[in-house]
Parts: structure tokens; C-alpha cells; sequence
């Protein structure tokens, strides 16, 4: 590894023991302490306080930790970039997708990707839609699945589904019993959606102002399934994509809404992104499980 150089002096900071890190890095104890002896030379200062056999990382040598973590990290990537263009197939691709979509449509991917390239390394993150795409503009994940499409010019976007909106109410709710309503319909009721910014809260922020009225959003939450769950509670009725099945919680009812609004969701990478490595590969046998 590129990273070799590096990280004994992480396996060090960690265990801030010569003896254990020596061990773990295999190698004996004279070389791992003539190694940080040089290190402290070259930098003309102590990294670690002395106590007896102990040691105790100083706010000099927490500094350096945190960069050589960071610059372990970015040539442990650069050897996998290295990788993945000899070899796609025994390559990483980084796919990020946000929550709401990881108990249904974010498994069916992986599970197509990981059956047809067994030998790939997938490395997986969740996070709110906003957070995901910044991530793949910075090249921190190569590949997202979120909601709403990105503006910027530099990422590549293919819409994979567009969901239908509902108003979510407790099944004992007065309106719970009708076959469609509108978002007036429900205008004095208190919501519960997520925070001022997300793709959800957006939506009930449009449809209301199609509309013309104002919502009182009572109670916040990052998570729809949250969200679905405090409708159960009956503290507030909500707008929620009506075709995601873990949504649908005992004791809710979905009542479609009359809108053109709906929630559109995606698949986002870099523009430049070389489609013959790694994240190529995924992005194909998405294309292929969703038919696209």
C-alpha cells in the first residue's frame, strides 16, 4: 500500500502503547521507535508526552494525526482509482442513497450490482438528498440515489421512478375515509414533515402554494418513516410519497392527492465520470434491475 509510510504512525496514535502497535503492525519494537525518534526529529518536536512506558498523543501529534488520516485516506483511493481502471471488476465504487430509500429501492440495486460483479467493492453511505449530491459534486461518493435532480452543469442525473404524493393521516382521522383529497382539504390540520430544505418539505411548501394556502408544520423530522410514525401517534397528518411500501404503517392511511406535484428520484454522478470503471459498472446494472 501507498499508505504504508504512513500508517504505522495511526496504529501508534491509536493504541499509544510501542509494544501493541508494533505488534499489530508486525514488526519489532527498536523499529516502530526508531521511526517515530526520526519523525520527531524531522519535525523538531515531541508528538506524544512520555510516561514511563506510556504515551499520550500531544495536541502536536493529534495535528499531524488528523492529516495523515486524511492523506491516508486519499492514497488509499488513489490505489483503488488504480485498480478499478486495469480492473472494474475487482474495483470500489462508493454509492450513497438516502434513507428513505434504503429499505426497498437502494437494496434492489445493490443486489443486482453485488450478483453481477461479485468480486467489486461496494462501499455504502446514507444521508438527506441535499448532503448526497454535494458529496458526489466533491468526489467524496461516486454514485447517489436521491431526490429532486441536481442544477449543477458538472452531474449526470437519470430519473428512476417518479412517485405520486399522498396525505398520510391516522386511520381513525376524519378524512381518512375519502378516495382522494387536496392539501386544502387538510389546510387547518397541524403536519409533521422534515426540516426547511429538503425534497419533502419542499414539496408541501409547492402543492400548498399551488394551492394558496399557508401549512402549519407542527413537528420536524430527517426521516419519513419517523414522520410516518408520529401520523400513527395522531399528532399531525403529513405529505408523503404514496408508493413506498415501508411507509405504510399500521394505523395509517394513504388518501392520494390531487396535484401534478410528485417526488422524483434519481440516480446522480459525475459528469466526467469514466463509465468503463467501477461506478460504470454499477450504474449499468442499475439501468438493467430498473429496466432503464
Amino acid at each position: 500500500m501507498l499508505s504504508d509510510d504512513l500508517s504505522w504512525f495511526l496504529a501508534l496514535a491509536e493504541t499509544q502503547h510501542v509494544g501493541e502497535a508494533a505488534a499489530e503492525l508486525r514488526i519489532p519494537q527498536p523499529t516502530l521507535s526508531r521511526r517515530l525518534a526520526r519523525l520527531e526529529r524531522r519535525m523538531g518536536t515531541t508528538l506524544f508526552d512520555r510516561h514511563g512506558r506510556a504515551l499520550a498523543l500531544n495536541p502536536r501529534g493529534e495535528a499531524l494525526r488528523r492529516r495523515i488520516r486524511s492523506a491516508v485516506t486519499q492514497l488509499d483511493l488513489g490505489e483503488s482509482e488504480v485498480r478499478r481502471l486495469l480492473d472494474p471488476e475487482t474495483g470500489l465504487v462508493r454509492f450513497d442513497f438516502m434513507h428513505s430509500l434504503g429499505t426497498w429501492l437502494a437494496p434492489r440495486l445493490i443486489h443486482g450490482f453485488v450478483r453481477a460483479h461479485p468480486r467489486a467493492e461496494i462501499r455504502l453511505h446514507q444521508g438527506i438528498g441535499t448532503e448526497l449530491i454535494e458529496r458526489v459534486a466533491s468526489d467524496e461518493a461516486d454514485l447517489a440515489l436521491c431526490s429532486p435532480q441536481p442544477r449543477d452543469e458538472g452531474l449526470a442525473w437519470l430519473e428512476v421512478l417518479r412517485q405520486p404524493l399522498a396525505l398520510c393521516v391516522a386511520a381513525d382521522h376524519p378524512l381518512a375515509r375519502r378516495d382522494a383529497v387536496s392539501l386544502a382539504d387538510a389546510a387547518g390540520e397541524r403536519f409533521i414533515s422534515t426540516p426547511i430544505g429538503l425534497n419533502s418539505r419542499q414539496l408541501l411548501e409547492e402543492v400548498a402554494r399551488d394551492e394558496g394556502i399557508d401549512v402549519d408544520v407542527a413537528y420536524e423530522s430527517d426521516e419519513l418513516s419517523t414522520v410516518a410514525g408520529l401520523v400513527v401517534a395522531g399528532v399531525g397528518v403529513a405529505l408523503l410519497p404514496a408508493d413506498d411500501p415501508y411507509l405504510h404503517l399500521a394505523g395509517t392511511v394513504f388518501l392520494p392527492l390531487r396535484t401534478r406535484r410528485t417526488r422524483e428520484v434519481g440516480l446522480v454522478w459525475r459528469a466526467d465520470q469514466d463509465l468503463d470503471s467501477t461506478p460504470g459498472l454499477l450504474l449499468s446494472a442499475a439501468r438493467r434491475v430498473l429496466g432503464g
